[in-house]
């Protein structure tokens, strides 16, 4: 990819955080990581070659892809994104008065664990949320000259503050991800650039965040002897920060999926159910049709990474058809943003690169929000230019 591309940024290196953390768990720092079932291993195996064959299918074929139209996506309104930006920052401080005050500094100030106690309105949350996204487009305007370099400021300055006070470094990274994508497209840059110095920021807001919310909770020991406590590494091995939570973050969420799939082998599969429950369980039609599921089995809560819900539903045959179409999927948006105007196509790709790199904790495709930002995306952009 790196030789035909010239992107290290691609539909192959985005699977990468799933590889190192599979290729990481033999390191067995956690007492709590378990030797992995041969069934497991087979799954892991299939995936990532899955993956691998979608990709390649599409872009042996890329000469016919690229021989089509090209089309250039638009952003429609700026009095649009405005409304619903200020519709979200409205949700915000209500969910912070209802809190009781803005998450950040009271879990800095007063060291008390906030993020369990925090408020969200239900369904509205995901407008919060969708701030995250808000600095990207609103410099996307910036650069074409449709506002005001002030205007871009305080949006940034607004949208950093709801985040760190969302106090969810998911969505932090997500921001990231898209401001780096934006930023790289409307200056016609090279994400190659910049892809070092956004990973080494990336994770330094991750770990400080993470500092924070482990500080409101205890502050009587360090981050890493908390870190380990927690993630179940012995006191004495001599390991740092990002050891024990890159172990956290990769290992335990296999030690998750290789519970889940020793289970569901006797309970019996889904065939749909799993792949679908976060829709189902947030609009309550669990409920009105009587669908079951058990705790063991909602691979969000317990973070059973991206291969569990195929698994949980189909079994092999689950695993091999979503790989395929993951890999599938995200090179045609690579191609797509990478070879066109569209700034619809590079908003695309900026979320896919961010499911996959949350692929090491959950199936962020599953997710509603990720399809509310798809759908988001899609009608802000309706403003289309086609050239040859």
């Amino acid at each position: 990819m790196l030789i035909v591309d010239k992107e290290i940024v691609n539909p192959l290196s985005i699977l990468f955080p799933f590889v190192l953390g599979v290729y990481y768990y033999q390191f067995m720092l956690s007492d709590k990581q378990q030797k992995l079932e041969l069934n497991t291993v087979y799954v892991l195996i299939l995936f990532i070659c899955s993956y691998v064959v979608g990709v390649f299918y599409i872009l042996l074929d890329k000469k016919r892809i690229l021989q089509k139209k090209v089309v250039s996506h638009q952003i429609t309104s700026v009095l649009m994104i405005d409304v619903v930006l200020i519709f979200g920052l409205v949700i915000f401080f209500v969910e912070c008065f209802l809190t009781g005050g803005f998450p950040f500094f009271i879990a800095l100030l007063h060291k008390v664990n906030i993020y369990e106690d925090m408020y969200y309105l239900p369904i509205l949350h995901y407008f919060v949320m969708l701030i995250s996204i808000f600095p990207a487009i609103y410099y996307s305007f910036y650069k074409s000259g449709r506002i005001s370099k002030l205007k871009l400021a305080m949006v940034c300055l607004l949208s950093v503050f709801v985040l760190i006070n969302i106090m969810s470094r998911q969505i932090f990274i997500l921001s990231i991800v898209f401001m780096f994508f934006t930023f790289a497209k409307v200056n016609k840059v090279n994400t190659n650039k910049y892809i070092f110095k956004v990973s080494v920021f990336s994770a330094c807001a991750f770990i400080l965040l993470g500092f924070v919310r482990i500080q409101s909770i205890n502050n009587s020991v360090s981050q890493l002897d908390y870190l380990k406590a927690y993630a179940g590494v012995p006191s004495a091995r001599e390991v740092n920060t990002f050891d024990v939570t890159y172990n956290l973050y990769t290992s335990q969420n296999l030690t998750t999926l290789n519970d889940m799939i020793d289970s569901i082998d006797r309970v019996g599969f889904g065939y749909g159910k799993y792949l679908t429950q976060n829709f189902l369980k947030t609009f309550k039609y669990d409920q009105a049709f009587n669908i079951e599921y058990l705790s063991d089995f909602d691979s969000f809560n317990r973070l059973g990474t991206i291969v569990a819900d195929p698994y949980l539903d189909f079994g092999f045959t689950g695993v091999i058809i979503f790989g395929f179409l993951y890999g599938f999927l995200n090179s045609i948006c690579f191609l797509k943003a990478k070879h066109s105007n569209s700034i619809r196509y590079n908003f695309f790709w900026a979320m896919l690169c961010y499911i996959m790199v949350m692929s090491v904790f959950t199936n962020f495709y599953n997710v509603l929000f990720s399809w509310l930002v798809f759908l988001f995306i899609y009608f802000i952009t309706l403003k289309v230019k086609i050239n040859r």
